[in-house]
This record gives C-alpha cells, sequence and structure tokens, in this order.
C-alpha cells in the first residue's frame, strides 16, 4: 500500500513539472509563442494588421526548422467567406500568403504577373507543408489552361 501511495505521489509531482516545463516552453519559444509570432508577422502584411483574423493554426517542423501554417482573414468574413492561406518560417520576416481565391474564367494581359506570382506563393506553401501534395500542380494547370486562352492587347 504504501508503494502505491508513493507512486501516486510521485506521479502527481511529476505531472506538476512536466505542466511548469510545459508553462516555460510556451513562454520561451513553445508552440504558442511560434504560433504567436507567426500570426504577427502574417498581420503585418495587412493594411490593417489588427483587423486580421486567424483559423487552423498549427505549428509542424521541417528540415530542422518550425514552421507555422493556417488561414487568415483581412475581417471577421462570414463562415463560408475567404480566408488566404499562409506558411511562416521560424525567424524569418517575410511570411507567404497565397490568395486563395479561385482562378477565373478570363484573365487579363495586365493581371498575368499577379497571378503567376499568387500561383508561386501556393508553390511555397505546398514545400513548406502547408498546403497537401499536388494542390499548386492542380492549381497550375488550371491557371495554364485559362492563361492559354487569355486577351492580349485587346485581341482574342
Amino acid at each position: 500500500m504504501k508503494r502505491f501511495i508513493t507512486l501516486g505521489v510521485s506521479l502527481c509531482l511529476y505531472s506538476g513539472c512536466l505542466g511548469a516545463a510545459g508553462a516555460w516552453a510556451a513562454g520561451h519559444g513553445g508552440p504558442s509563442a511560434l504560433i504567436a509570432e507567426g500570426e504577427r508577422h502574417v498581420a503585418a502584411t495587412l493594411a490593417d494588421p489588427h483587423s486580421a483574423t486567424f483559423r487552423d493554426v498549427v505549428v509542424h517542423s521541417m528540415d530542422g526548422a518550425s514552421v507555422v501554417c493556417g488561414e487568415m482573414a483581412d475581417h471577421n468574413p462570414p463562415t463560408d467567406g475567404v480566408y488566404k492561406k499562409f506558411g511562416y518560417v521560424q525567424g524569418q520576416d517575410d511570411p507567404v500568403v497565397f490568395s486563395g481565391r479561385g482562378v477565373p474564367q478570363k484573365i487579363e494581359f495586365n493581371e498575368v504577373n499577379d497571378w503567376l506570382n499568387d500561383s508561386i506563393k501556393l508553390e511555397d506553401l505546398e514545400e513548406m507543408g502547408c498546403v497537401p501534395k499536388g494542390t499548386y500542380h492542380h492549381y497550375n494547370e488550371e491557371l495554364n489552361q485559362v492563361m492559354s486562352h487569355r486577351r492580349q492587347f485587346g485581341v482574342d
């Protein structure tokens, strides 16, 4: 019986120590601090950083670095609103933010660079592990299909 009580007390003390260590890690670079850092950098890409709304934010490691992935909206959007996908590598200043907009039926000539740059961001997010493999390939095929039929200088 004494062993059982000793084991119980030991487990309580051990779990108490883990709780304190977990709180220390969160305050000193743990997942919560890393998420806050990532959200701060991503929000800074907006005109009004305080209006950012985040969801589905997770942290994972890749190639020895910690990566924060999630979705962000400019203002409190409705549940079916458009959220931008983002990725942030710890210690970097420039997060990757993909607009999340679908490829339209037509792309005007003067908008081509914007669409290409946005697709590159999606490729970066895939390499960071923030979107499933194949997401960029599917999006790029759709974009190329539309681009092959775009209007150039007002000519079909």
